[in-house]
C-alpha cells in the first residue's frame, strides 16, 4: 500500500510542475499578438530618450493600456519608481508610440526601464525590459570600441521612391514618417512608385521587393494621403510578418 505521505508528496510535485508549466506557457504568449518594445536615443550628458512602442501582430483590433516605468536603485538600498500610463486603441498591424521620457544614466546606480501592455481584462499582452548598470555600460564600451570590426552595422529595410507628382511625394513623406516609428524593420527593399493612370490621375504602388502589397489612386488631399500611408504601412507590416512566419516554418524542417 502506498502511504498517505507519498500520495501527498506526489500531489504536491504535480501541482508545482503544473504551476511552472502554466507560468512558462503564459510567458511564451507575451508579445505574440501585441509586441512591446523600447526605443532608446542617445543624448548628451548621460541622458537617454526612452520611448515605449507597441505593435499589433494580428488582424484584430485591441483596446489596451500601458505602463512605462523607470526604476532606479543604488548601493544603499534606496530605490524609486516613476511611471507613465495611458489607454490606447491598436488597429491591425499598427505600430504606435506610447510615451517618451528622458532618463539620466549613472554607473553607480541600477536603472530598469520596463514597459507593460495590458488588455481590457488587465492581462499582460506585451512586455519589454532593459537594464542599465555598471556592468552593461562596460559591456557596451567593449562592444562599441573602434577596434571591433563591423561595429553598429545592422541590415534593415530601405525605403526608396519613384514618384512623379506632389501628391505622390507627399504620400512618400507620410509613409516614411510612419515607417520610421516601426521598431522592427525587415531586410526587404520597400519602394514607392507612381505611374500615370487614366487622364490626369496617377496610381501609387507600394512594393516589398518586387511584390505590390498596396496601391491606390492619388488625390491632392493631405488627410487622404495620410490615411493611405497608415493603411499602406499596415499592409507592409502584414506582409513582413507573413514572410517572417514562413521563414521560421521553413527553418524547422
Amino acid at each position: 500500500m502506498i502511504s498517505l505521505k507519498k500520495i501527498i508528496c506526489r500531489s504536491l510535485k504535480f501541482l508545482i510542475l503544473l504551476h511552472l508549466f502554466t507560468v512558462s506557457a503564459e510567458a511564451q504568449n507575451f508579445n505574440s499578438e501585441v509586441e512591446a518594445s523600447i526605443r532608446i536615443n542617445d543624448s548628451k550628458d548621460n541622458l537617454l530618450e526612452i520611448t515605449g512602442i507597441s505593435k499589433n501582430l494580428t488582424e484584430a483590433t485591441y483596446s489596451l493600456h500601458y505602463e512605462l516605468s523607470i526604476i532606479t536603485s543604488s548601493g544603499n538600498n534606496n530605490s524609486s519608481k516613476n511611471s507613465q500610463t495611458g489607454r490606447f486603441p491598436l488597429e491591425p498591424f499598427e505600430t504606435r508610440e506610447l510615451s517618451s521620457t528622458t532618463v539620466s544614466i549613472n554607473s553607480k546606480q541600477r536603472t530598469i526601464v520596463l514597459l507593460m501592455i495590458y488588455d481590457e481584462d488587465d492581462e499582460v499582452m506585451g512586455t519589454s525590459r532593459m537594464v542599465f548598470d555598471e556592468k552593461t555600460q562596460k559591456k557596451e564600451e567593449k562592444q562599441f570600441s573602434y577596434e571591433n570590426k563591423n561595429e553598429g552595422i545592422e541590415l534593415t529595410s530601405m525605403v526608396i521612391q519613384s514618384t512623379k507628382t506632389k501628391p505622390g511625394k507627399d504620400f512618400y513623406d507620410f509613409f516614411y514618417q510612419q515607417y520610421s516609428l516601426n521598431p522592427v524593420k525587415g531586410n526587404k527593399m520597400i519602394k514607392i512608385e507612381e505611374m500615370i493612370s487614366f487622364g490626369r490621375t496617377t496610381k501609387v504602388m507600394v512594393k516589398v521587393d518586387d511584390r505590390v502589397v498596396y496601391e491606390f489612386f492619388a488625390r491632392p488631399k493631405l488627410d487622404y494621403l495620410k490615411e493611405q500611408a497608415i493603411s499602406a504601412l499596415k499592409q507592409v507590416n502584414r506582409y513582413m510578418e507573413y514572410l517572417k512566419n514562413r521563414s521560421e516554418k521553413i527553418s524547422q524542417y
